[in-house]
């Protein structure tokens, strides 16, 4: 069978690894898979040993040429959009060009569907902004969607077209000496501890990025700070990872226990991932936390539940949590208004509640309220220290696990889900 992938992220590497978690598992079962890409995703997929087609913004409407030339080629048994959002949000917003042209093809096309579309209202809940523009509602006609566990439910939806299946198999971490091996090299003694701080690029969006408001900008430029104020409480045996960028506040802790790495290799990330003790992460859905979770790590989410608009918020703030510190007082005095979010810096924070509702996901991370200094800062300590917190934390993850492994195999949820959408064949 001959797949044709839609990667077309331009800012983000996490859509696409779920896109490459699937063909990885459909090219082990005899697949051929072949992208079309954003430059961005050029060097993921150039690892993973795929053939792609690269397309770029300056070709706008004759996009549609280069993907008839990639269709005659290929000729492509099914067509998979890697995920539904990017596909259609880039090709209307960068490509100005109708995504649906795929209909002319006459093949299956299959999206994964991150956000579990049948649920929503098709729209955002963006910081800082009172209206967003409809995203398509194509995929309710769709007759099959994947639908990528973790994070999503792992049942087939209200409308019985979701088709759950496994990101990826679960990783092996490495060998007590190999990790030893990683952390000696970042300067890591037996007793110090090592917490990956992911941040994406989207994070720090730049100014004249379509899309963003100035309250985007603010908790991208501010909650740094924040956030580097409780790190800088925890024992100074305690150190922070990060790779590729990091947001400036978090050259404000100790120079000794901040570790900046550039963007590497899958490998090489892998082995970083795997020797951490602790992720720490502001996006409730992020990849990296994902991988955590099936490598048996720890991992801590931070989002932010409160609509603060003034002076009265903040008060509402400190007697819903029971009082506030001073850091967080103060620091919420000089940025509000701020909206709640799930996905920092952007918001999402309604739009993600039917995908968490009931979601056993949230049983294998910790969780805490941003602007709760002390639950977070315990939180913290707690996760890479108490050993019953430690011990019942990984008890959530190994039922977690348990029920994820319980899936069939995505090669087998894949051609289920193909047959659906329209495809003939008998196998891969």
């Amino acid at each position: 069978m001959r797949i044709l992938n839609f990667a077309l992220s331009t800012v983000a590497y996490g859509d696409t690894l779920i896109g490459i978690g699937l063909t990885n598992q459909l090219r082990a079962a005899g697949a051929r898979n072949h992208y079309v890409i954003s430059p961005a995703a050029e060097a993921l997929i150039s690892h993973h040993g795929y053939s792609y087609t690269v397309v770029e913004p300056e070709q706008g409407k004759h996009v549609r040429e280069v993907v008839d030339t990639v269709v005659r080629d290929f000729d492509p048994d099914v067509l998979v959009l890697a995920d539904y959002l990017n596909y259609w949000g880039t090709l209307i917003r960068r490509f100005d060009t109708d995504p649906w042209f795929l209909d002319s093809y006459r093949r299956p096309v299959l999206p994964i569907d991150i956000w579990e579309w049948e649920n929503t209202s098709f729209t955002f809940d963006v910081c800082g902004r009172e209206y967003e523009r409809e995203v398509s509602r194509r995929i309710l006609d769709m007759p099959a969607h994947l639908r990528p566990v973790p994070i999503s439910h792992l049942d087939a939806g209200v409308s019985g077209r979701g088709f759950p299946y496994r990101i990826l198999p679960r990783e092996q971490r490495l060998g007590a000496a190999e990790r030893e091996a990683v952390r000696s090299g970042l300067g890591l003694g037996p007793k110090d501890k090592l917490v990956m701080v992911p941040v994406s690029s989207w994070q720090q969006p730049g100014k004249d990025e379509p899309g963003m408001t100035d309250m985007i900008h603010r908790l991208a430029d501010r909650v740094p700070d924040l956030l580097a104020g409780y790190l800088g409480q925890l024992p100074s045996t305690t150190h922070f990872l990060f790779i590729g960028y990091v947001p400036p506040a978090f050259h404000a802790l100790p120079a000794e226990q901040v570790h900046v790495l550039p963007l590497c290799a899958p490998d090489r990330y892998h082995a970083l991932l795997s020797s951490s003790d602790l992720v720490l992460s502001l996006t409730t859905n992020a990849v990296t936390v994902i991988r955590a979770v099936l490598m048996d790590i720890p991992a801590l989410l931070l989002t932010n539940r409160f609509d603060v608009a003034d002076a009265a918020g903040i008060d509402r703030v400190a007697a819903e949590l029971g009082g506030i510190k001073p850091r967080v007082a103060e620091w919420l005095a000089e940025n509000v208004p701020i909206e709640p979010f799930r996905l920092w810096p952007k918001g999402l924070h309604t739009f993600m509640e039917p995908l968490l509702k009931d979601n056993a996901y949230l049983d294998a991370i910790g969780r805490q309220e941003l602007l709760d200094e002390e639950g977070v800062v315990s939180g913290l300590e707690a996760l890479l220290h108490d050993r019953e917190t430690r011990h019942r934390l990984a008890e959530g993850r190994s039922r977690y696990v348990r029920s994820v492994e319980s899936l069939p195999p995505a090669d087998e949820v894949f051609l289920a889900a193909a047959r659906c959408a329209g495809l003939r064949a008998a196998s891969l």
